[in-house]
């Protein structure tokens, strides 16, 4: 599977949450979305977001959880839907994170003398 830019980032925050907060954080719809969008500055629309969220869940790498009654979240909407890691999904985010760290090799073209 291709996991585009808007993917990898929301597995990023939703890892990064992790590690803040604890492990198996719900996070909301909306906050995710605006983190993602201020992170890429650009203006994501909702239900492209939803469909690439909802890619994520259909592969293994996210849970989808309905917010019935504000039994997860107290603030959040109540239709609103609620997202958490899996166990691959924070393997990705962990891989990810640490292929972004490191230090990448620079190749210089060698002088020959003539």
């Amino acid at each position: 599977m291709r996991v585009s830019k808007i993917q990898k980032q929301s597995l990023m925050l939703l890892h990064f949450m992790e590690l803040k907060y604890g492990l198996y954080i719900s996070v909301n719809s909306s906050y995710l979305r605006k983190a993602v969008g201020q992170t890429l500055e650009k203006e994501i629309a909702s239900n492209h977001f939803l469909v690439s969220m909802h890619t994520l869940a259909k592969n293994g790498y996210l849970e989808y959880q309905a917010n019935d009654g504000h039994q997860l979240h107290s603030t959040a909407k109540e239709n609103e839907n609620m997202w958490q890691l899996t166990v691959e999904g924070r393997q990705y985010a962990e891989t990810h994170h640490s292929a972004q760290l490191r230090i990448k090799r620079i190749y210089r073209k060698s002088k020959t003398s003539l």
